[in-house]
């Protein structure tokens, strides 16, 4: 099983629509929310609650290929194999550390050996590194037309 984390400087900068759309490029990914607030009836993925141990996901899901996280929070308690940082115009305490490591981050460049190293990293093909770049608001060089 691999991890992909989306966090993000605060809310409303676009983490849910990223998260489910690299859900659609990934064959058996789960989503997965881990936030404050509730369930939402008819939301998709799965919802867990701040302070969830990452253990009880993965004793639910851990058969998953991939769990796609949206959370800042989590980074606490796991490296993820790609962490996508999406910028915004404020930003909670919780997203310095996501902006400072992430893998990818909305509004630069990602080259071609991080691409491949990460597309190592996931066992996937660089075009769907490519493509998650693109989804995120990152620019992949060289650019690609999806």
């Amino acid at each position: 099983m691999k991890t992909i984390v989306i966090s993000g400087a605060s809310s409303n900068v676009g983490k849910t629509t990223v998260a489910k759309r690299i859900v659609r490029l990934l064959p058996g990914a789960i989503y997965i929310k881990i936030g404050h607030g509730k369930e939402k009836p008819g939301q998709e993925g799965e919802f867990f609650h701040i302070g969830t141990k990452f253990s009880d996901i993965i004793s639910k899901f851990g058969n998953a290929p991939f769990l796609i996280i949206e959370s800042n929070s989590i980074l606490n308690e796991i490296t993820p194999e790609l962490l996508v940082y999406l910028t915004g115009d404020s930003q909670k305490p919780s997203a310095k550390k996501a902006e400072e490591i992430a893998d990818i981050r909305r509004g630069e460049r990602i080259d071609a050996s991080k691409i491949s190293d990460l597309a190592r990293y996931l066992s996937v093909e660089e075009s769907t590194i490519r493509k998650i770049a693109w989804i995120s608001g990152a620019r992949p060089s060289p650019p690609i037309a999806i």
